[in-house]
């Protein structure tokens, strides 16, 4: 056929054995949060008290947010800030009120996401309600607090929100106990609403509908949306374009659920009920206590499990303590098993490699903020490449160019086989390559040293044919494929900027085959297909864009 494309992925591995720093960021330790606490602004992150913090997240501009039992602050030039909720004593002044700053109120507010114009999103759970926190200007301009979901505030003071479990617009629809919320590129915003038992999806505009398990059904059933039951859900984050992960400190487990059709599967720990255990080991193998916060930090999945961090790499089948000593609970700064903690609530990645913890403990004198470097002595596989589009037998020279200490080792890793080298060799630094035949192939770059091995994934695609002055095609969030992997049929959901009217759409398999071609609104059935990679393009006068498609038949 004309135009065959070739493809090269670079496929994520993630990193292991990384190394990582553990110190206090904000906070004195604090033996009485209801007594001791802060109702003044400009304090220096290590001169303030703080009463049960919680949630944490990051808006676009690096701001850093924290809820704590009666109130929201925020960082600014290394110094705390009120920004919303109560000045007064945390027990006496809890309440539901909306207003601008201080003279709003919250009832134990906890989880918090940012959306891309700075908005927060706050699971204020004993309101049982998500409430919108208006974006940060400047110290000098108040912010005004709203609700974006669940019920309103019941009349007078100190108000209260109802509790329920209904879908609906706004606040129509009802929360029991939200714990936390992650948002994807789109906006939506995904709820773990402890007290319904269920994960809930609210869109930007404010539409609450529930993406998986049953309210006030509990279990630890896997499943497509309302099949799966949950034991009391706690944090989420986003993994993948498609997927978020859910701890569930009930069942022991982490939970991974597509955010398309709602189906959940048991990532890492027990498939059967609760078994509150600290064990590393494979995903099958490992046991978890207590888990509740969670973050993504370069595909390798972060969670809080009660007084240490675990590490979750799907990709080598593997869960290890990342920071913390099990058997002891304590304030206590260092490296890696070094470092101790008391019992940790949330945690938030700053986007630069390191993580953000919120701890509390009721029997030792916490309720603090800790800060983790993951250390960038690990590898971070990268490599570039001198052309994006090629014509069959053209030598394309790929580099490594990966961070952190030196490789000890590395593999390029080239399927098919239909190449030849030019030079250098699978182990070289710098690789000169010709393919021999138009097609679809796949490359990987992994790379070793003392602290790990890691593939960075990379949605950079290159173009090879028999002709020349081809496109460049390219990963775009404006065509979406789900569920992915399929093992039956998978739908298409193109934006609506993009024009069919002058546009294809085609499935090729890796052979350069052309499978298929047909209109976004087809549900393509790949019953009939082999196992293995497909690719999905999309092309017209000013667009073209790939991607790549898994069938997995059961």
């Amino acid at each position: 056929m004309k135009n065959l494309l070739l493809i090269l992925l670079v496929i994520y591995c993630g990193h292991i054995g990384v190394a990582q720093n553990v110190m206090t960021y904000a906070g004195k330790a604090n033996d009485n949060p209801d007594n001791n606490y802060e109702s003044a602004s400009s304090k220096g992150l290590l001169d303030t008290y703080f009463s049960n913090p919680m949630g944490l997240c990051f808006d676009p501009n690096g701001t850093l947010y924290i809820s704590e039992k009666n109130k929201v602050r925020i960082v600014v030039n290394n110094q705390l800030h009120i920004r919303s909720g109560s000045l007064q004593q945390p027990t006496f002044s809890e309440g539901y009120k909306n207003g601008t700053g201080t003279q709003s109120t919250y009832r134990n507010p906890s989880g918090m996401a940012s959306d891309e114009q700075g908005n927060i999103y706050i699971a204020d759970q004993d309101n049982h309600c998500i409430r919108k926190l208006a974006r940060y200007v400047n110290l000098g301009n108040g912010q005004v607090v709203s609700t974006f979901a669940g019920a309103a505030p019941t009349a007078g003071l100190p108000g209260n929100g109802s509790a329920g479990a209904s879908d609906g617009q706004g606040t129509v629809s009802r929360f029991k106990q939200p714990k936390d919320i992650a948002i994807d590129a789109d906006g939506n915003l995904y709820v773990t609403d402890h007290g319904n038992y269920t994960i809930r999806k609210i869109t930007p505009a404010g539409l609450v509908t529930t993406l998986a398990g049953t309210a006030n059904i509990q279990g630890s059933s896997d499943g497509t949306g309302s099949s799966a039951n949950f034991g009391r859900p706690w944090g989420v984050a986003l993994y993948t374009d498609n997927t978020i992960v859910v701890s569930d400190p009930w069942n022991g487990n982490i939970r991974k659920i597509n955010i398309f059709s709602g189906a959940t599967t048991t990532l890492a720990g027990s498939t059967t009920g609760p078994d509150s255990r600290i064990v590393n080991g494979t995903l099958a193998q490992s046991r978890f206590k207590a888990p509740k916060g969670i973050a993504v930090v370069d595909g390798i999945i972060y969670v809080a499990d009660q007084n240490v961090i675990r590490a979750i790499n799907e990709e080598n089948n593997s869960v290890t303590t990342f920071a913390g000593n099990i058997s002891e609970f304590a304030i206590k700064d260092g490296f890696g098993s070094s470092a101790s903690f008391t019992e940790i609530d949330d945690l938030v990645s700053d986007g630069a490699g390191n993580l953000y913890a919120t701890e509390n403990s009721l029997a030792v004198s916490s309720h603090i903020i800790r800060k983790i470097t993951i250390d960038s002595l690990a590898p971070l596989a990268n490599f570039e490449a001198t052309k994006r589009s090629l014509i069959v037998n053209e030598v394309v020279t790929l580099t490594d160019i990966s961070q952190g200490q030196p490789a000890s080792s590395r593999s390029w890793t080239i399927s098919p086989s239909n190449y030849t080298i030019s030079e250098g060799n699978l182990s070289s630094e710098v690789l000169k390559i010709a393919f021999g035949r138009a097609g679809f192939y796949e490359v990987r770059l992994s790379v070793t040293n003392e602290y790990g091995t890691n593939t960075k994934i990379s949605e950079n695609y290159f173009a090879v044919s028999t002709t020349s002055n081809l496109p460049k095609y390219s990963d775009s969030p404006l065509i979406k494929v789900y569920p992915n992997p399929s093992n039956s049929f998978f739908s298409i959901e193109l934006d609506p900027s993009l024009n069919m009217s002058t546009g294809q759409i085609q499935l090729f398999a890796s052979t350069g085959e052309k499978i298929n071609e047909f209109s976004a609104t087809d549900d393509v059935d790949v019953s009939q297909l082999q196992n293995g990679t497909y690719f999905l393009m999309f092309t017209s006068e000013l667009q073209h864009i790939v991607k790549r498609v898994i069938v997995a038949h059961k």
